[in-house]
């Protein structure tokens, strides 16, 4: 097997090891908990159409992840392993594009397209998130995915090149909403900075990217609008409007500064700046290549159309990160060098990726009983079983409905209003949140654990 060869199969090796890793952990609260309960409240209701959290609909997120993990447990059973495996399966299908993303980019380079899987395998970040049940890493995939349409268009791949562009800002939209566009549109409206000299380019380009564009965007209405009729005024006026707008100037969640994605880079490149083949690598590859080009406009462009965007948080730039291996894998392949230096690249890499899992593993024991809400879930699902009324306090993010099985929504009070509560519910049980060593507020203690830096209690009226 030839060291490329050799390099895309370690790639995969990794990927197994992290989906391996991701099942000795919990489902962590509140993303994947609260992503779980909306698949299961789906699931629950039989409703493809609008997604629920504890009875409301769910706007946050458009519905293609949780059909795809209901599609699962339709063949499978319910189950939390599922829906990791499914998000490894996306990027297992990542590292096949990034493969012919980079073949395309740097066709003078071919054993680049070998590297490319690796070094990304490689990263941390996308290690982390590769068995993450969340919407980053599938939405990695479809802009690898357009990115690799927008370059075959650009070498004149025809009309099955913008179809898989289309495809990709559909699929995109679907699964995050129209920030696949920040991914995608400015690297393929600035064509002429990377594609100059060659290719296809002029007015047809831009016309085919508008048709590309509205045909991804025809894929995202046909849900969206029987969704926004099914849903209400409210759940409508959300998808269609507070996804785009609302988010880009006011952002509910995430708020951060301008400068916030350029600090985060040293995390978000772990452990590429450490690694002395890539710096090598680097003096043998030109700027003048279209490749490289592509590579830093998508980045950048991407980079500062994200930070115009109120609510950020460094797993957003996990397409960047996606996109940025193709030009790692290049750096290796300009390398001039022997097996012995081959080995040493592929020995780096899956040093990171084992490094990587054994610490996500062994923090298993020491985050564990503050992350794990198995057990108070349990305990949640015996009481709804015998009818008791559950409340929680403060905002609820759906933390213990996929793992309890939850069937009824929760109802939502203020600290202030649990002893009016508990008089009015005698039987009734509210989880609340709490700081110090004992809790001292309204209520008797059922039931106490650790819950991210802080602790969670059910309480029970005196």
């Amino acid at each position: 097997m030839s060291g490329p060869a050799r390099a895309t199969a370690l790639a995969v090796a990794l990927l197994a090891t992290y989906f391996a890793a991701s099942l000795a952990r919990p489902v962590l609260p509140v993303d994947e908990t609260r992503y779980l309960a909306v698949a299961w409240e789906m699931w629950q209701r039989g409703d493809l159409l609008v997604p629920y959290l504890n009875g409301e609909p769910y706007s946050h997120k458009p519905p293609l992840l949780f059909w795809l993990v209901q599609a699962g447990w339709a063949l499978a059973g319910v189950s939390s392993w599922w829906p990791r495996a499914l998000v490894a399966l996306f990027a297992l299908g990542s590292l096949g594009l990034l493969r012919s993303l980079t073949r395309e980019l740097f066709p003078e380079r071919p054993e680049a397209a070998g590297w490319a899987p690796l070094v990304l395998a490689a990263s941390w970040p996308w290690a982390y998130f590769s068995s993450a049940v969340m919407f980053d890493l599938v939405l990695s995939f479809f802009v690898l995915l357009g990115a690799l349409g927008l370059v075959r268009a650009w070498r004149g791949g025809g009309s099955g090149a913008w179809v898989a562009y289309a495809v990709a800002v559909g699929g995109g939209l679907l699964t995050k909403g129209p920030v696949v566009l920040l991914h995608l549109l400015p690297v393929a409206v600035l064509a002429p900075l990377w594609g100059r000299g060659a290719g296809v380019l002029g007015w047809a380009w831009y016309a085919r990217l508008l048709l590309g564009t509205l045909g991804g965007a025809a894929v995202a209405l046909a849900w969206a609008v029987p969704a926004g009729v099914s849903g209400g005024e409210a759940y409508r006026h959300a998808i269609l409007w507070g996804q785009t707008a609302g988010r880009m100037s006011e952002s509910f969640a995430h708020r951060e500064p301008w400068w916030f994605y350029p600090a985060a880079l040293p995390v978000l490149t772990i452990p590429w700046w450490g690694w002395p083949a890539l710096w090598r690598g680097a003096r043998s590859t030109p700027l003048r290549e279209v490749g490289v080009r592509f590579v830093l406009v998508q980045g950048a462009a991407a980079l500062l159309a994200l930070s115009l965007v109120s609510g950020k948080q460094e797993q957003y730039l996990l397409p960047e990160v996606a996109v940025l291996a193709a030009l790692g894998g290049r750096m290796l392949a300009g390398r001039r060098a022997g097996g012995h230096a081959r080995r040493g690249v592929e020995g780096f890499a899956a040093a990171s990726g084992l490094v990587f899992a054994v610490l996500a593993v062994a923090a298993v024991p020491l985050l564990g009983p503050a992350l794990d809400l198995g057990a108070v879930s349990t305990t949640l699902r015996s009481l709804e079983a015998r009818g008791v009324p559950l409340a929680n306090e403060g905002k609820y993010h759906g933390q213990f409905h996929f793992l309890g099985r939850l069937q009824r929504p929760l109802e939502v009070v203020r600290e202030e209003q649990i002893p009016d509560w508990l008089a009015g519910h005698p039987s009734g049980r509210v989880v609340v949140y709490f700081r110090g060593d004992s809790y001292q507020g309204p209520g008797r203690v059922e039931y106490v654990q650790p819950y991210r830096g802080q602790s969670l209690a059910v309480v029970a009226a005196p």
